[in-house]
């Protein structure tokens, strides 16, 4: 059960980039970097310590750079952050919502949050067109066990 979650919210998530360091095709060909593909690359070692804390978390990614070509430091960062992000992140009504006023409120920098927050922006406006097309879809709810799925 928690594999089809997985499979499906990679799915659903698939979509979110970090637009900040791509923005979008026409600009400079293509997506940086797939939160689907973020959680599904193993750290080296667990990282709960880091992501619980209250470390700040700033990462400057090169243009063009591909998740497989990170740093296993900035692997690390990046899960650190969308575990962070993440917790103010509730389903609601068939959208999601993020409830953070700023990145500083989980120490995580300001244009990783942004970038966070427009990808999840992008999944809404995907399954509503999909909606529109007369398709159905239920985008799943983030939980504790997703979360945690990023950090280990």
């Amino acid at each position: 059960m928690i594999n089809r979650f997985h499979t499906t919210l990679s799915l659903l998530v698939g979509i979110l980039v970090f637009s900040q360091c791509k923005h979008t095709a026409e600009e400079q060909g293509q997506a940086i970097l797939n939160l689907s593909a973020l959680a599904a690359f193993p750290l080296e070692q667990p990282i709960t310590a880091y992501a619980q804390s209250d470390t700040f978390i700033q990462v400057s990614l090169p243009k063009n750079a591909r998740i497989e070509e990170l740093s296993a430091a900035d692997l690390a960062k990046l899960k650190a952050a969308a575990y962070r992000f993440y917790k103010h992140v509730k389903l609601v009504d068939g959208h999601y919502q993020v409830s953070l006023p700023s990145g500083k409120d989980i120490a995580v920098d300001e244009e990783v949050v942004s970038a966070y927050k427009k990808a999840i922006d992008q999944v809404n406006q995907y399954a509503d067109s999909l909606k529109a097309e007369g398709q159905e879809i239920r985008l799943p709810e983030i939980t504790e066990a997703y979360r945690q799925h990023l950090i280990k």
